[in-house]
């Protein structure tokens, strides 16, 4: 039998690691021999001077020559497309051959500055999909040898020996490999199998919305989805939008936010996905009537984009057949009924919205004729977060996710420079903990600019990504470059991280929409949540942080 390491697997089990993966380690163990020893679950940082890099590889085997095999398992359906072979999580689009590289790449890198370049790493990779088909191997990407799908007539054992082999005994260079990746995989193993088991539980459990509206018939159709944060409504409007293209539907997907809907116009690139005033801008600026954002903050700038759509003709070109509405909570009734002028006359309309995360105050549209879902399932916090949402935000919802997380962290401070010094403390636990700086988003709960932390370009060593305000001259967003995101709540709804931080926690005068906002920047976070909250306020007091 092959030497399994770690040799207990039960903390990857109880993770709520794929069973695929489960049952491949136990297929390795059984088939391979003593020869061969079996890493699974490999997670590392490398750093070089203020970067760090961190990777990931589900199975790496080492024989008894020191040589090395990568092997990278995907389960479930892969996309075939002309970059390659993709990978859903969500909602992320992962090039699986890149990614494949990528770890590679680490790897040798990591081992070489250990060891120096005397002796390079005998590295090679396998890719595993034994759910899926590959239909064209020239275009995957990779080397056709270097995949094994569910096609494949070998089986893993048998092509993990025909392209590693036990190779000659040479027990001291067995010896400093295996060392390498055992001081390897502890560098941050936990985080990682709690992002990954709550990635998968997620997509496994959180499509019940979509496979429900899957069932609905009606014309017109007309379909609201009223559900709370994490139930699933972002899955559901990515699987109805491709099932609507691949019918041969146009369709349009309206957010309210620029952030939600530039990510999932990357995510879903056969969909036309704007803000409402991004929308109309787009038409506008094809029809040769580009507006100056120089004069956005001037009243009556938005007012007179929307008078200038509605008194221009409607081509068909810029008709379509499907309309999903993302946020719709924050929407103006007016705005319905100007989308509704780009549509065709038997086009589908798909309204998401959660009534809880109503963070501006907006009365609800009225929407007449249309059906209406709810859902109380919140798939996405893990029962740490949940059961501390629950306890101190007057929300009801159903947990519905067994994972437990890491659970919220509660830090009051003192003034805007206490908070700097105990947000750089956070993050400096938090990366200790094993969370990526990509992984950790900051999230202050007063508007772009308003918030002191707003002046900062670094947190410790961290350098801090966050929106600069300005706009280029065709209305894309600028950013500075950075390690971590800052952002405010607003703009960032709808979205999700590993590791949420909530700053700039303190009394306002609506106690019911602090309580909202709360609820929606809590519900953001898929692993770990920590809140920076002023001392002494009522609000401290009530989350436990005085």
């Amino acid at each position: 039998m092959a030497r399994i390491i770690p040799s207990d697997i039960s903390p990857l089990a109880l993770a709520g690691a794929h069973s695929g993966e489960l049952e491949t380690l136990a297929l390795l163990e059984a088939q391979l021999g003593p020869d061969y020893a079996v890493f699974h679950s490999v997670h590392w940082s490398f750093s070089q001077g203020q970067v760090t890099r961190f990777g990931e590889i589900d199975f790496i085997l080492v024989n008894r020559a020191g040589a090395v095999l990568c092997i990278e398992q995907k389960n479930g359906v892969l996309s075939e497309t002309p970059d390659g072979l993709v990978k859903v999580y969500g909602q992320r689009r992962k090039l699986v051959g890149a990614q494949i590289h990528r770890a590679l790449d680490q790897v040798r890198d990591k081992f070489q500055w250990q060891h120096g370049s005397a002796s390079p790493l005998d590295l090679d990779y396998l890719l595993y999909c034994p759910d899926y088909r590959v239909r064209n191997l020239n275009a995957a990407g990779l080397d056709q040898s270097r995949i094994l799908d569910a096609a494949a007539t070998d089986g893993l054992a048998r092509r993990i020996e025909r392209i590693l082999g036990p190779g000659e005994p040479d027990p001291a260079r067995r010896t400093l490999v295996e060392d390498f990746f055992c001081q390897t995989f502890e560098v941050v193993p936990q985080i990682h199998l709690y992002r990954r088991a709550q990635e998968q539980h997620f997509v496994r459990h959180g499509g019940g919305l979509a496979e429900l509206v899957r069932t609905l018939e009606m014309t017109p159709f007309r379909v609201r989805v009223s559900g709370t944060g994490g139930c699933g409504k972002s899955l559901l409007a990515g699987v109805f939008a491709r099932d609507q293209v691949k019918q041969g539907r146009r369709v349009l997907m309206i957010c309210f936010n620029r952030p939600l809907a530039d990510r999932l116009q990357s995510l879903l690139p056969e969909v036309h996905a704007r803000t409402f005033y991004g929308f109309c801008d787009q038409f506008l600026r094809a029809r040769g009537e580009p507006l100056d954002y120089k004069g956005m903050n001037q009243p009556g700038f938005w007012s007179t984009m929307q008078d200038r759509v509605l008194s221009a003709p409607i081509p068909d070109a810029w008709r379509f057949d499907v309309l999903i509405l993302d946020e719709g909570q924050d929407f103006e009734a007016d705005w319905l009924e100007i989308l509704k002028l780009f549509l065709t006359e038997d086009a589908r309309i798909l309204w998401l919205d959660d009534p809880n995360q109503n963070l501006l105050g907006k009365p609800p549209v009225d929407l007449p004729g249309f059906v209406r879902l709810h859902s109380r399932h919140n798939y996405r916090s893990p029962y740490g977060i949940a059961r501390f949402m629950r306890s101190h935000l007057p929300f009801d919802f159903e947990p519905a996710n067994p994972l437990p997380g890491l659970g919220v962290g509660v830090h009051p401070y003192r003034d805007a420079d206490d908070q700097a010094k105990h947000l750089d403390a956070v993050v400096g636990n938090l990366i200790g903990l094993g969370f990526a700086p990509d992984e950790i988003v900051i999230l202050s709960l007063r508007g772009v600019d308003q918030s002191p932390l707003w002046k900062h370009d670094r947190i410790g060593r961290h350098t801090i990504r966050r929106f600069t305000g300005t706009y280029q001259p065709d209305g894309v967003q600028i950013w500075t470059d950075g390690d971590i995101t800052l952002d405010s709540l607003y703009r960032f709804k709808g979205q999700d991280a590993p590791a949420i931080i909530l700053t700039d926690v303190e009394d306002q005068k609506d106690p019911e929409r602090l309580d909202r906002l709360l609820y929606c920047g809590m519900g953001r976070a898929t692993v770990r949540v920590d809140v920076l909250v002023k001392g002494e306020s009522g609000i401290g007091k009530r989350l436990g942080g005085t």
